[in-house]
């Protein structure tokens, strides 16, 4: 069986082999990269300053304390859990 692609016959193989092909090379593509950003870090160094926090959307200034207090309480005793 074959195909016709703009006036031209294609086997069926050959489209499929060309799927496959050009799959191949987007992903082979796509894996490339400035491999210095990600080995600038090590592995397991994560900081507690090098992570970002969201911003702390609250309605008053005594929910944004509790808020504040409590992820305090839930990191220290994190902290603890891990060691």
């Amino acid at each position: 069986m074959s195909y016709t692609i703009a006036g031209k016959k294609f086997l069926n193989e050959h489209v499929a082999l060309a799927v496959l092909g050009t799959y191949g090379a987007l992903g082979y593509l796509s894996s490339g990269g400035d491999k210095k950003a990600s080995a600038s870090a090590p592995a397991g160094s994560k900081d507690a300053s090098s992570v970002p926090t969201p911003p702390i959307n609250a309605s008053s200034s005594d929910e944004e304390a509790f808020i504040k207090q409590f992820l305090a309480e839930a990191e220290s005793k994190d902290g603890q859990r891990q060691v």
